[in-house]
Formats: structure tokens, C-alpha cells, sequence
């Protein structure tokens, strides 16, 4: 018995020390560099024993590299992945990623949240998840959100739909080399936003809520295409985009492989009914907080 146990020590050893843990760097969330100076994202994959992972995704924000998200893989059987992922909230999402082999030896990928439909697709690896040829993005309830192909991980084309079933805009890019900046700073547009929301004369004492708008920013830098992704408030999600529309300055466009881009922009908006006075409020990163 005691040479079985020692043996099986031996092996289990053996298995952790092949496992080498692995950095991908990314150009865009999408879209592996061998290249550590072009990058602006970071994957390190740390594996663990039986068949999991943790995946800790990281940002290049003003030459720091901040961590964003975690991810725990968990093999549940042969044909299903439990993702545990924590992002800036305090409760993990928890995502089933069903998959089984397709042709050309990739894997059809399903993402679930719940009863959600989150994505799914074609890729060359499930985690971290490399995508190849297509991939389809959806709303709540299952309704289409944007049908895209890729190549090596990289978004060739795509096409988009509003969450009301109406065609968007094609080809729009998320992830980009540089993403779009305005021309006045985040400063003046802190400063901006909380003084024509203040001016709307909206009252925020009463509304905890969570409002994402959403646009394009074109190739010249001009902006079409608002609209409300989250936000239960009529009049506050359109004050917001109202503001946005009107706001002095101009926007550089986002940038690909050296050439400009038409980017679909989401800039989210959190309100806590909590306190009761705007010279708590700040925004961080486009986002709304009370201290």
C-alpha cells in the first residue's frame, strides 16, 4: 500500500511540473502579438489540478499592467466548462460554456449565463477562448446582438443589430489598437457631465440604476448612432445621450493596424440612490460613482 500511495504522489507531481503556466498578450482583446511592445492586454494562465484553470486578464493602462478580470475554469464532464469570472463587482458571473468538436479541428462554443445566451461560435482554443470563422453575440432573451468572422483570433468583418431587432452598423470594431479619445480631455468631460446633470435638474436622490448608452465614432471622428443599452429612467438615459451629443471638442477616431476605424463605443453610468449630493459624484473611466 505504501509504495502505491508514494507512486501516485510521483505521478501527481509529475503532472503539475508538465503544466507550465502560460502569458498570451493581446493587441486588442482580440488578437494575439508575439510582440510585448504592441500589446495592450495580458492573459496569464495559471493551471491548476485537474483540469482547471485561472485565467487573470490584465490592461496596459499609462505603463502599469491592472488587472481587470479573473477567470476559473472548471471542467464539469467531456462537453462542459464552468466559468467563474469576476470582474469590478462584488458577485462573480457565472457562465456554462457548452462545446463539442467541429470541423478543421475547432470546437463549437456556446455561452450561457443562466438561461441567457451570452455567444457562441467556432474557435482553435476554449481557454483562453481564441475564436476562428464565426461568432454570434446576443442580447437578453436570446435576440441577436452582432454576427462577426474572425481569423486567427482577429475580427475580419461583423454586423450589428439594436436591441429592438433593427440592423446597426457593419463592420464596427470593439477592440482596437488605440481606442478612440476626445479631444478636451477626461477631465473637462468629468466635469461636463456632472454639471449638465446637475443643470437637468433631475432628482438622483431617488434612482439607483444602471444606464449604458451606446454609439458609433466614425473614421473621421464624427458620432451617429446613439442609443440606451441599459437604463430603466427615460428621461435620465436621454439627458445623458442629450449631453453627449452636444458636448464641445471632437473625437479621434479609434485605430486598427494604423488606419482609423468605425467604433461602437459603450459608456456605462452607475447611480446609487444612497447620497444625496453631487459633490460625490465621479466619474472613473466613463463611470458614474458615489463615494
Amino acid at each position: 500500500m505504501k509504495f502505491i500511495v508514494l507512486s501516485c504522489s510521483l505521478l501527481l507531481a509529475a503532472a503539475l511540473l508538465s503544466a507550465q503556466d502560460t502569458t498570451y498578450y493581446y493587441a486588442s482583446d482580440f488578437g494575439i502579438t508575439n510582440h510585448m511592445e504592441t500589446a495592450k492586454y495580458r492573459r496569464d494562465v495559471n493551471y491548476r489540478f485537474a483540469g482547471r484553470k485561472e485565467i487573470i486578464t490584465y490592461q496596459l493602462e499609462q505603463g502599469e499592467w491592472l488587472r481587470i478580470r479573473k477567470d476559473k475554469i472548471i471542467p464539469r464532464n467531456d462537453t462542459l466548462l464552468l466559468i467563474k469570472r469576476k470582474t469590478e463587482s462584488y458577485w462573480s458571473d457565472r457562465i456554462k460554456r457548452s462545446f463539442y468538436t467541429a470541423q478543421n479541428d475547432l470546437w463549437y462554443f456556446r455561452d450561457k449565463k443562466g438561461k441567457n445566451l451570452l455567444m457562441e461560435g467556432t474557435a482553435s482554443s476554449l481557454a483562453p477562448l481564441h475564436i476562428q470563422d464565426t461568432l454570434r453575440t446576443y442580447y437578453e432573451k436570446n435576440r441577436l446582438k452582432s454576427v462577426a468572422i474572425y481569423n486567427d483570433n482577429r475580427m475580419v468583418s461583423n454586423q450589428y443589430w439594436l436591441p429592438t431587432g433593427e440592423k446597426y452598423y457593419d463592420n464596427l470594431h470593439q477592440f482596437v489598437d488605440k481606442e478612440p479619445e476626445h479631444n478636451l480631455g477626461n477631465v473637462h468631460f468629468r466635469a461636463y457631465m456632472l454639471q449638465g446633470i446637475e443643470q437637468s435638474k433631475i432628482d438622483l436622490t431617488q434612482i439607483s440604476d444602471k444606464v449604458v448608452i451606446g454609439w458609433v465614432i466614425m473614421k473621421d471622428g464624427s458620432t451617429t448612432g446613439f442609443h440606451t443599452i441599459s437604463g430603466v429612467y427615460s428621461q435620465l438615459n436621454k439627458t445623458l445621450i442629450q449631453l453627449i451629443q452636444q458636448m464641445p471638442g471632437e473625437w479621434q477616431p479609434a485605430m486598427l493596424d494604423g488606419n482609423p476605424v468605425r467604433y461602437y463605443m459603450k459608456l456605462p453610468f452607475n447611480f446609487s440612490a444612497e447620497v444625496d449630493y453631487m459633490d460625490n459624484l465621479e466619474i472613473r473611466g466613463g463611470i458614474l460613482f458615489y463615494d
